[in-house]
């Protein structure tokens, strides 16, 4: 008789088990589809990890360099940086703005800069940056190719920083900060042609990627410290 009270009990408890399993899993799936929902196309470093050269692996072996050699000036071929420069652009994502970037490229080879704008991520949801910084340097020894060949002509750079966003779900009225690391990359042309991107990430896998254009001019002195 006990026996048989003990195996109904054990049965009742595994069904509790299944249910409470059922409902987590439905509770895990709700909350991937409203991360997708409100957040639009965040890219993911896993399966496509070889379609793209993630900018903090980039930016670390420069810092190991760095640390074993000086800075390098540009070559012969690329940009002199005879004059301080700078350029401000409008990224964009699908078409979409996303906020305006300024980037100063001083006479040493060092960058600064910084990103700014408020814009609307979907129809819901509002992305403000609050505060976004960066600093790094060029590097006159990464090579410019794409699928027209390569082009030793131009002078890469990249930089560093973090990002504060303030999110606001305009639906319910939820509001929160989103912090992380900010990776600005792009390639100045002889002619002064500059073309970039603004990659933000909290955990080096999941990351906005946002691109830009942009002329580069003489800097203003006011501009030397971006603000």
């Amino acid at each position: 008789m006990e026996a048989a009270q003990l195996r109904c009990r054990l049965q009742r408890n595994r069904g509790g088990y299944a249910l409470l399993l059922g409902l987590l899993i439905v509770v895990v799936i709700g909350m991937v589809i409203y991360y997708m929902r409100m957040h639009g196309p965040v890219y993911h470093i896993g399966e496509g990890e070889s379609d793209i050269n993630p900018p903090w692996r980039q930016w670390h072996k420069m810092q190991v360099r760095l640390r074993k050699e000086p800075l390098g000036r540009p070559t012969a071929e690329q940009p002199q940086l005879s004059k301080p420069l700078e350029v401000q652009a409008k990224p964009v994502q699908d078409g979409k703005d996303r906020g305006e970037i300024k980037v100063v490229i001083l006479l040493d080879g060092t960058v600064q800069g910084s990103w700014r704008g408020e814009f609307f991520i979907n129809k819901d949801v509002d992305f403000q940056v609050m505060n976004c910084r960066f600093e790094g340097s060029i590097d006159a020894k990464q090579l410019y190719s794409d699928e027209e060949g390569e082009d030793p002509s131009m002078l890469f750079f990249i930089a560093k920083g973090h990002f504060v966003i303030l999110e606001t779900n305009n639906d319910n009225g939820r509001v929160r900060n989103l912090m992380g690391d900010v990776y600005v990359r792009g390639w100045l042309g002889v002619d002064n042609a500059v073309s970039g991107e603004i990659i933000i990430t909290s955990d080096e896998r999941n990351f906005y990627l946002y691109t830009w254009q942009g002329w580069a001019k003489e800097a203003e002195p006011f501009l030397l410290k971006t603000s």
